[in-house]
């Protein structure tokens, strides 16, 4: 990891999900064995490489399946991933996580199966996040997971468009739906009038969201 480090500050390619949300991630996956967990976005592989390396050290047959839209940055995980010796913990599929081919792609991995977890951290755009949304949920088994990164107002600059990111994609998606449950951790960061220490420390936001 610290070669990696290394690599993508001298690529300007730094965006990595950040720690507490990491360690939530890896309490869930090593905490509970889960053995089938798709990404929704790596980007240049931080987090792809920490889910291999906790899937290689549970032995217990788990597979990553990754997506993301950015060839280049999809090449770059993939080369990392080799040379970390996870191939056979790591799927790595260069396809849009919303469109019709990633749950295919997915599910293949997994002998037809849900996964058990999925991470969304893909684009933080509303009208993307949507059409993520409206694919992945239905398609979930019961008592399965979400967990989507970047869900609070401060995380809504993210957003190119201007139209709200993850936040407002789960303010129009979620009301009414009785599919779903969903707990927004530090929703509000970023409001104005918001104060004091937060306990769960990522500021961008997470939400947590479980097939009924």
């Amino acid at each position: 990891m610290e070669a990696w480090y290394a690599a993508t500050l001298e690529r300007d390619s730094i965006g990595e999900i950040n720690v507490p949300a990491m360690s939530l991630i890896q309490g869930f996956i090593t905490g509970n064995a889960l053995t089938r967990v798709v990404q929704l976005g790596h980007y240049y592989g931080y987090s792809t490489l920490l889910v291999g390396f906790w899937l290689r050290a549970m032995n217990q047959g788990g597979k990553l399946v990754t997506i993301d839209i950015d060839p280049v940055a999809t090449g770059f995980t993939n080369e990392w991933v080799e040379r970390a010796g996870l191939q056979d913990f790591v799927e790595i599929r260069l396809c849009d996580s919303a469109g019709p081919q990633a749950i295919p792609e997915s599910t293949a991995v997994f002998g037809g199966r849900m996964p058990e977890l999925i991470v969304l951290d893909s684009s933080h755009q509303y009208d993307h996040t949507l059409r993520e949304l409206d694919l992945w949920v239905p398609a979930m088994e019961q008592h399965t997971l979400m967990l989507l990164h970047d869900t609070s107002t401060y995380a809504r600059e993210w957003d190119a468009a201007g139209k709200g990111g993850v936040q407002a994609a789960l303010d129009k998606w979620a009301p009414g739906r009785k599919d779903v449950e969903l707990l927004n951790l530090n929703r509000r960061v970023g409001e104005p009038g918001t104060s004091g220490e937060i306990v769960y420390k990522d500021g961008c936001g997470l939400g947590i969201l479980q097939r009924r």
